[in-house]
């Protein structure tokens, strides 16, 4: 009886250190972006930014644009510590198990074809998703990244960040409202690309490495200044739309700052990182936190394959006024992430039933012994 309740002292010591080590801020950020990226989709997919006079769309657009930064930034505040590739394989397995499930339902009803549905059995080689093919791209550099993120001088890094920002975005967004050609000049593809999560995991490796530790950085004023930076990032926003739309701008691109790499969405995603890892989280929340917080990928995953192919819709959503529009859009989006978080859950069970991680660990190595 005596080693077994050693084991269960030793649990229970561990579980409490995991409260205090863990920022769970941070993995509600994680939940309350992919939340705001599915509210992107669904106003995508609606059609209600069809119109420059749906006004309060695209104020709810540009209060959500943050949702990808935020997830490359997270990447970088939990990822500079370790690297595991078992981690990448289990990516992998993931994607091709929705990737090839989806596909063999829409097979059979004859929405695609026998070919399209082979291919869906390697989703990383083809385009399904533009973001989970980036983050696999960026999970082969991260050892290299966690080297220069360990090993770089606070100040050179700092220096480093301050370059990154001023360069990739304020240039770059100076450089898109001057290029009539429309070519993407630095070639991040408007931040849809590897290299810009590869930019942002560097930041975000300097956050989690000298900002988010600083307890200093907890006082109320803070949370105010943060809160009133995300506030003015999504109004000049939206209101800058609405200006240059009203004063029929030559600039090829009235949505100019609705873009990943615009700075008023980094300041949005910074000051949301800033505020949520500050957060004091009860253990009830914290128990709800670290139930969907492992199913966040696959629900970006999910939700955009059900909106491509057109399983979900909302059309109906113009039949509504457009104040009435944002509150039903937000329900919507958190009804969406608890449905497929719930999915993903009993994917997990499954999972858990044939050893995937096991698997993944065996494969890792092997992979090691092999490089060795």
């Amino acid at each position: 009886m005596e080693p077994f309740i050693k084991n269960n002292k030793f649990k229970e010591k561990k579980k409490i250190e995991n409260y205090n080590i863990r920022n769970y801020g941070i993995d509600l950020l994680r939940i309350f972006s992919i939340i705001n990226i599915i509210i992107l989709h669904i106003n995508l997919c609606s059609g209600q930014l069809k119109l420059p006079s749906n006004k309060n769309i695209w104020r709810l657009e540009a209060m959500s644009y943050f949702g990808v930064d935020c997830f490359g930034l997270i990447s970088g505040i939990v990822g500079y510590k370790k690297y595991k590739f078992s981690n990448l394989i289990y990516i992998w397995i993931n994607t091709s198990f929705y990737s090839s499930f989806i596909s063999l339902y829409l097979y059979f009803i004859n929405r695609i074809n026998f070919k399209n549905m082979i291919l869906s059995f390697f989703p990383i080689l083809i385009k399904r998703s533009w973001y989970v093919n980036a983050y696999f791209s960026l999970y082969l550099f991260i050892p290299l990244l966690n080297f220069g993120i360990n090993n770089l001088n606070k100040n050179i890094y700092r220096n480093l960040i301050f370059f990154y920002i001023l360069f990739f975005s304020f240039y770059y967004i100076i450089g898109l409202a001057l290029n009539k050609t429309k070519k993407d000049f630095i070639f991040l593809n408007n931040g849809y690309s590897t290299n810009w999560l590869i930019i942002l995991y560097i930041i975000g490796g300097y956050l989690g490495k000298y900002i988010i530790i600083n307890k200093n950085i907890k006082s109320f004023p803070y949370f105010i200044i943060c809160l009133l930076i995300y506030t003015f990032s999504a109004l000049t926003t939206s209101e800058t739309f609405f200006f240059l739309n009203d004063i029929k701008s030559k600039l090829y691109n009235k949505k100019i700052l609705y873009n990943y790499l615009s700075p008023t969405i980094i300041f949005e995603a910074l000051s949301l990182i800033v505020i949520f890892s500050k957060l004091s989280i009860n253990k009830f929340t914290i128990k709800i936190i670290s139930f969907f917080t492992p199913f966040t990928l696959n629900i970006t995953l999910l939700h955009l394959r059900f909106f491509r192919e057109r399983i979900i819709t909302f059309k109906w959503l113009n039949r509504f006024k457009s104040n009435i529009r944002f509150i039903i859009i937000y329900q919507h989006a958190i009804i969406l992430y608890i449905f497929f978080g719930l999915i993903d859950y009993i994917r997990s069970i499954f999972f858990k039933i044939l050893k995937i991680k096991q698997f993944c660990l065996i494969i890792e190595d092997k992979f090691s012994k092999l490089i060795d």
